[in-house]
Parts: structure tokens; C-alpha cells; sequence
């Protein structure tokens, strides 16, 4: 129940999606997996009651959208009552998760990937000195991040000291502790922040070679992971995200190559993550778990064979749905290898 559709961005990144979950069924009728797809073109404009009088609406044990939030208390509703599951795999408005019972959230909204990620930095980096430093962004969309880190380090008595890119090197060296890794945390994200503070982490660890230095990024600095890879490696770069794929993975060159084979086309080189994969992803959880449970199945395990979108839902409230709550931080390590922590 998706835009199905070439007209424009949203269509082709549902068409995507949907030729990754068919490639997921088509390979999982080895494990005797069979599914059957209907498929209707959800446009931003569409009636959603209209198209569910279809006969066929009332055969799905689930279904894959809407991408538009103002589609979805009909769908939902419909599929309450025919006793069928709602998978939201895109952003959506409004947190249903938290107010139907039988909506799966695959999506994160990004206060609550920036929480997450928060908790699993004070978890993973408990022995650390953090130095948050300030970059004099008037743009920055990062003080949110900052704060709640801050306050979460606080709160479980962690230290952690300010510092600021544009502070004198001989002061700047002050915030650094040089018994402990230090964790540098920017409060920008923007690419010229970035630039400076290699600059002037360069001048630090030519000064003071000893410290232990390392870096928490932001989900936008894997854009500039091409432009940058080597001071990533450097700087012992950490980068919180929910979608990552290895290019040279053998699985991913695989599907790929079956996408174009069967498509007579690329995946969107330009979209991260990439859509076909993750329908791909998405298609092999819940077609296994539907397979095995029916509809009583509650999405409670991990995905951890997954090319680029893993899966671990928990239950929203006492009366809600089911939010994804994975993550995974992608490390730069300092020998010029990457290695991805999952939570």
C-alpha cells in the first residue's frame, strides 16, 4: 500500500522497496516460504478507504505502508478489524507505535534515534573522558544532542568537560585528560565543523602524541565518508546510524547483481539507505516470522543476517505497537579497518 508509481522521488523509492521485498520472497521459497503480494498504488492523493474495497484488501495478513500519514488511521483501521499487522517502514508523523496495537515501526523518529543512540554512548564509552566542544554553528541542529548528552552524563555521574574549536590550542589541550581515552563529541555537524576540528585535532595529538584520542559522529558524516575516510581511521571514528551497507560485502554485490539482472536496472545510487535493500531486509524478517507464528507473530527477534536494516522491536507502552529499536555505531578503527557495533 505504497506510491507505486515513476512520477516522482517517493514512487521511485517505493518501487524500490517493493522490488526488495520480492526478491526476499523469491528466495525464501527454498526454506518453503510462500508468499503472495497484492499491490496498490497508494499515492499521496489516494483514497485509502476507496481502494480497500477491494475483495482482495480482506486476503492480507499485512501490510507494507502507507507513506503518508494522513493514509493511515484507514488502513490501520481496516486491518484492527480483519485482523491483519501494519508495517510502516518510512517516516511517518504522529508516533503510531504508541497508538495502535497493531501498527510495526520500522522507522525511527530522529528525538528518538538521538535518545537511543545517547543511552548507548554513556553504555559503550563508560570509561571515557568526554570533551564536547562547541563549533559556533549558528546553524548547527545539533544542541539537542549535546544537551541530552550532557544531562544523561550528569545524571549517572559521569565527568565530561566544554571546550570549543575556536579555543587556544595551549587551553584547549586543558579539556583533554591524559589518564583516559578522550571521546570528542562536536555540538555541529555541518562539513566545515568537521574540517576544522581534524585541523585542530591534528595540532593536539602533534603536541601531545600521548593522548588518547577518538570521535563521536553524526549519522550525516557517513556522506562524507569518501572525502574524509582517512581522518575517520585516524581520529578512531564512531558514527550512530540505524541503515548501513558494506559495498563490498559478497551478500550485497549478490543482491545487486540479482536486482539488475531482474529489473533491467541499478538500485538509486544516491538514496542511503538503499530502498532495495531494505526491502530485502524487511521482506525476509517478517516473511520468516509470518510464516512461522501467523498473525499472533510480535516481530521478537533480531535480524542479525541483515545486509543493511537489522530489526529488534520492542513494545510501545502497555497498549501500543511495536517500535524498532535496534541501532549500530559504525567504527573507523585506528589500523584502517571498519567494524559495526549492533545494539
Amino acid at each position: 500500500m505504497l506510491p507505486l508509481h515513476n512520477d516522482d522521488g517517493d514512487g521511485k523509492r517505493a518501487i524500490e522497496y517493493y522490488r526488495g521485498l520480492i526478491l526476499a520472497a523469491e528466495e525464501l521459497k527454498a526454506e518453503g516460504v510462500e508468499v503472495n503480494f497484492y499491490a496498490w498504488n497508494a499515492h499521496i492523493n489516494a483514497d485509502v478507504s476507496k481502494i480497500l474495497q477491494d475483495p482482495n484488501a480482506k486476503k492480507c495478513d499485512f501490510f507494507f505502508g502507507p507513506m503518508y500519514t494522513k493514509q493511515l488511521p484507514a488502513l490501520q483501521s481496516f486491518a484492527a478489524a480483519n485482523n491483519a499487522k501494519v508495517i510502516i517502514p518510512f517516516s511517518i508523523n504522529g508516533d503510531p507505535a504508541s497508538h495502535y496495537s497493531n501498527v510495526f515501526q520500522i522507522y525511527q523518529e530522529p528525538a528518538f534515534a538521538r535518545t537511543e543512540a545517547i543511552k548507548r554512548f554513556a553504555t559503550q564509552f563508560s570509561d571515557c573522558q568526554v570533551v564536547v566542544v562547541g563549533c559556533d554553528d549558528a546553524n548547527s541542529t545539533k544542541g539537542d544532542f549535546t544537551a541530552e548528552l550532557r544531562g544523561l552524563l550528569t545524571g549517572k555521574g559521569m565527568s565530561y568537560t566544554l571546550t570549543s574549536l575556536a579555543t587556544p590550542n595551549d587551553l584547549f589541550v586543558k579539556a583533554f585528560n591524559p589518564k583516559k581515552r578522550n571521546m570528542v563529541v562536536l555540538n555541529s555537524s555541518s562539513n566545515n565543523s568537521l574540517k576544522e576540528a581534524f585541523r585542530k585535532l591534528d595540532a593536539l595529538k602533534t603536541a601531545h602524541p600521548e593522548l588518547s584520542v577518538s570521535m563521536f559522529g553524526y549519522t550525516e558524516w557517513l556522506t562524507y565518508a569518501k572525502d574524509y575516510a582517512p581522518m575517520y581511521h585516524k581520529f578512531d571514528m564512531y558514527i550512530p546510524t540505524h541503515s548501513f551497507f558494506n559495498a563490498d560485502d559478497p551478500r550485497v554485490q549478490k543482491l545487486m547483481a540479482k536486482y539488475k539482472q531482474q529489473f533491467n536496472c541499478e538500485m538509486m545510487a544516491q538514496n542511503n539507505p538503499r530502498f532495495g535493500i531494505m526491502g530485502y531486509d524487511h521482506g525476509r524478517f517478517f516473511f520468516r516470522g509470518f510464516s512461522k507464528m501467523g498473525r499472533d507473530y510480535k516481530g521478537i527477534y533480531a535480524n542479525n543476517d541483515a545486509l543493511q536494516t537489522r530489526i529488534y522491536f520492542g513494545k510501545v507502552g502497555a497498549t501500543g505497537g511495536m517500535q524498532n529499536i535496534s541501532a549500530k555505531f559504525i567504527h573507523y578503527n585506528t589500523n584502517k579497518t571498519m567494524s559495526i557495533i549492533e545494539f
